[in-house]
């Protein structure tokens, strides 16, 4: 089994679609209000009259090749973003750091060297 992707449901998909290109530093596909960005196998949803939950109990973790980098990047391409952990050495090892999505969902940036760029 292998995880094909993750979509996110929203009531605002152009709104987090537009972070989201910010952060990915990819532009998605759009098909209605279905926003998908292949790369990062992430989509983002509007089911229209499903009801989205707002409970924030989601994290999507990235790996990148230089934490610092994209946390300049971010810190000057977002207004206001949430950053809720500055880039540090976690206790388990991981070189990281989390902010927050326009929806308040945590996302994650930890650095692999070995990560193509």
């Amino acid at each position: 089994m292998k995880l094909c992707g993750v979509c996110i449901l929203t009531d605002d998909a152009p709104r987090l679609a537009a972070f989201y290109e910010i952060v990915l530093n990819e532009s998605p596909v759009v098909e209605g209000q279905h926003y998908g960005f292949d790369n990062a196998q992430l989509s983002v949803y509007n089911p229209g009259n499903i009801n989205v939950v707002n409970d924030k109990n989601m994290s999507l973790m990235f790996y990148v090749h230089d934490v610092l980098t994209e946390y300049d990047r971010l810190i000057k391409e977002v207004i206001d973003i949430g950053i809720t952990s500055p880039p540090e050495r976690r206790p388990w090892g991981t070189f990281s750091f989390w902010f927050l999505d326009p929806d308040g969902n945590t996302v994650s940036f930890i650095e692999k060297k070995d990560v193509e760029t």
